[in-house]
């Protein structure tokens, strides 16, 4: 692990390019980024990512305590960052997909800009990464209508476009919708029985480019905000679902938040589930936990 920022290497920045990634938006920003970069003393060393899980591969080829910058969507950013995690390698981000959800969580926002002087001149910051059934994440699990309905948006029309797929998803999702009998152990000491819509273990704030189903979570506090519902109805699910979108899903009296350093979800029937938005092995059982100060990452 790193001793202090002094340690890094900012001279030479690799970057992990997923060119199929914001429909061309990452290959497209190539030149700008190396122009940049180079404009400011630094040697942009390209790396490109051909199929899925090869970004993990090339980052982790990488030196120890060198910058490696995913360039991409959240997919890229997570599989560059499972091979920094419990490294010396320190991981920066820039936007170029569609979701763009980790670097909201970073403060960076999805500004190119405000990410290339993040790269040159940001802080090294510790910050948690997570662990769900032995995989690594860095943003969130997802159980339930999240992650239903991002199984969903993979099946909806290409020609509806970012929103228009959200939307058809939601919509064929609330007419066969059901609650889930969940159980929830926290820490190994509370257990919480529910029927429940979705569980959120959340490290970062935003799911899918726009749900803010845990908007006081933190990255760097050593815990996970668990948000959940407990029973509602179809019509309360057409409420909830914008209050997810504008940060206050909170605040409906049906919807919980508790923090953990461990949680342990099961389920009486099969529902889909994601970790930074990569659908999981099916399964009955997750048990997540908390890797405190894992990642090292660039923030503002």
């Amino acid at each position: 692990m790193l001793s202090s920022a002094d340690s890094v290497n900012r001279q030479e920045v690799h970057l992990v390019l997923n060119p199929a990634a914001g429909r061309g938006k990452a290959s497209s920003c190539r030149g700008e980024v190396s122009r940049f970069l180079s404009s400011r003393g630094l040697q942009p060393v390209w790396h490109v990512s051909g199929f899925p899980g090869e970004a993990t591969s090339i980052a982790a080829g990488l030196p120890d305590r060198s910058v490696v910058v995913a360039v991409g969507g959240d997919g890229t950013v997570r599989e560059v960052a499972s091979a920094c995690v419990g490294t010396g390698k320190v991981l920066g981000v820039l936007p170029a997909g569609s979701g763009n959800d980790y670097v909201k969580a970073l403060g960076v926002g999805t500004g190119m800009r405000r990410a290339l002087e993040t790269i040159v001149a940001g802080r090294v910051s510790p910050v948690d990464a997570g662990e769900v059934n032995g995989a690594v994440f860095i943003n969130g699990v997802g159980i339930g209508f999240d992650a239903e309905v991002a199984a969903g948006v993979v099946k909806a029309p290409g020609w509806l476009g970012g929103s228009g797929r959200y939307a058809y998803s939601v919509l064929r999702l609330l007419a066969g919708f059901t609650c889930h009998e969940v159980t929830l152990r926290l820490d190994g000491e509370r257990e919480i029985r529910t029927k429940t819509i979705l569980v959120a273990i959340a490290l970062g704030t935003t799911y899918g480019a726009r749900f803010r189903l845990a908007p006081l979570a933190r990255l760097d506090d050593g815990l996970f905000d668990v948000v959940f519902s407990s029973e509602i109805s179809r019509g309360e699910v057409l409420r909830l679902v914008p209050s997810a979108l504008r940060g206050t899903f909170l605040k409906h009296p049906k919807a919980h938040l508790e923090r953990a350093r461990e949680v342990e979800v099961e389920m009486q029937h099969y529902v889909p589930a994601h970790a930074d938005g990569e659908l999981l092995d099916p399964t009955l059982a997750y048990r997540v936990r908390i890797l405190p100060d894992a990642l090292h990452v660039l923030r503002p």
